[in-house]
């Protein structure tokens, strides 16, 4: 994508921008910026010493920026994102006049800059839709799941390695487990890496999924309500350490960030 043809050109007589006060510094110190003699180069004789006076133009380029603009989706569920098109940054000339004395900057003469390019935003889509399971006052909420351990920390979160579709909360050996959502018990048994794993699927067809328990406390079509105690965390399975896997996905098995969900 080429950068649209603006050009802007706004004199700024004496008045120095602090990233531009950086690089007349710098030009001042002859480090990296081409330095363009202009004017006249004048001198005279003091009492006691001869000063020499010249006009120097020191230039530079500053880099513009770019944001991102988002376009809600109201198909796909919040914390889904897909790029549009990518950001394209913008660009200011800057030029100063700086009189010298003697080899020593003494005055900024004049300060301008002119917008040879004009930023281009990033465009981003992401989803908007929610989920609406019944919250502990059997209400419909949009944000309507608990976290499902009320101790431990976050030891690896969603996306936190590649194929990890879920967030692992650390806590002791035997803690319990809180139903995140109300719902029905889908699965309660080994599930092979997840070890002892209990699955409930909630009102609106989303599923939440407790995994590497070491006891599990609700059986195959039991009713739960939010924050019942269905399962002790634990390490069994693919595990290398106590801690609960909770995964949260949609009816059409999309996996989503539980973070983006539950309350912290």
């Amino acid at each position: 994508m080429t950068n649209p043809a603006v050009r802007q050109q706004k004199p700024t007589a004496g008045k120095v921008t602090k990233a531009f006060q950086r690089w007349i510094t710098a030009g001042i110190t002859m480090c990296g910026l081409v330095l363009f003699y202009t004017g006249s180069t004048a001198s005279y004789i003091g009492a006691q010493a001869m000063v020499f006076r010249e006009i120097r133009t020191i230039k530079a380029v500053e880099t513009l920026p770019f944001d991102t603009t988002y376009i809600d989706d109201p198909t796909h569920y919040k914390g889904y994102t897909e790029l549009v098109s990518e950001g394209v940054t913008g660009e200011k000339e800057l030029a100063a006049q700086i009189l010298y004395e003697n080899g020593r900057a003494v005055r900024v003469v004049s300060i301008r800059d002119v917008q040879t390019g004009t930023p281009v935003n990033r465009v981003v889509q992401r989803g908007s839709k929610v989920l609406t399971t019944p919250n502990i006052n059997g209400q419909m909420s949009e944000v309507s799941f608990i976290r499902p351990v009320k101790t431990g920390w976050i030891s690896e979160p969603f996306n936190g390695y590649p194929g990890h579709t879920g967030v692992d909360f650390a806590a002791r050996y035997g803690s319990p487990v809180y139903a995140s959502a109300g719902g029905t018990v889908v699965y309660s048994g080994w599930n092979g890496d997840y070890g002892k794993c209990v699955i409930l699927r909630h009102e609106d067809g989303s599923i939440t999924l407790y995994a590497h328990n070491s006891v599990l406390r609700v059986y195959y079509g039991q009713t739960v309500k939010q924050g019942e105690h269905i399962s002790d965390v634990g390490s069994t399975g693919n595990s290398t350490g106590s801690h609960l896997h909770f995964e949260i996905r949609t009816a059409e098995n999309e996996i989503l960030d539980p973070l983006i969900y539950i309350d912290q």
